[in-house]
């Protein structure tokens, strides 16, 4: 049984009030087996705030899930910004959600997974979240060529699991 929840990296308190509830359903006896985090995130999170919530629920000492990774390059300032910038800001946040995870013991990772392949395909561009059509949220484009944050994903694996 995994307690998982969305906004646990982009909302403080939220992580905070998710904790209190993992740990009154421990204490409880109820059985908790993992920790998932929908990773829904923005491209301008700002640095270390997805490293830090991932570090706050691994105090559990359970499997952890990044269950739904997608990054937003519609967010904020970022709109203003060209496309490269865009997607290099993407690929920051995605390396560092990568990086986090690859940290955990290895008893602690469960799974990394994407919430879609295709930026197309991506539930961001769909009603009712489609906003102008333009978001570029997974980490293959719309033709599936790879993209800098599948780069940075890879290149987050190739160097964690130490043991």
């Amino acid at each position: 049984l995994f307690l998982n929840d969305y906004n646990l990296e982009i909302l403080p308190a939220k992580l905070d009030a998710f904790q209190r509830l993992l740990e009154a359903l421990l204490k409880s006896g109820a059985p908790v087996t993992g920790i998932g985090t929908q990773s829904h995130l923005g491209a301008d999170l700002p640095p270390g705030q997805a490293a830090r919530a991932i570090q706050a629920l691994a105090r559990f000492d359970l499997p952890i899930h990044v269950s739904e990774l997608d990054i937003s390059t519609r967010q904020g300032a970022l709109s203003f910004q060209s496309g490269a910038a865009r997607l290099q800001a993407q690929a920051r946040v995605a390396r560092e959600v990568a990086e986090a995870f690859t940290a955990l013991p290895p008893h602690q990772r469960y799974a990394f997974t994407a919430w879609g392949v295709r930026d197309k395909d991506s539930w961001l561009r769909h009603p009712p979240n489609a906003g102008d059509g333009t978001d570029q949220p997974l980490l293959f484009d719309d033709a599936g060529r790879p993209k800098p944050a599948l780069d940075a994903v890879e290149a987050a694996f190739r160097g964690g699991f130490a043991a």
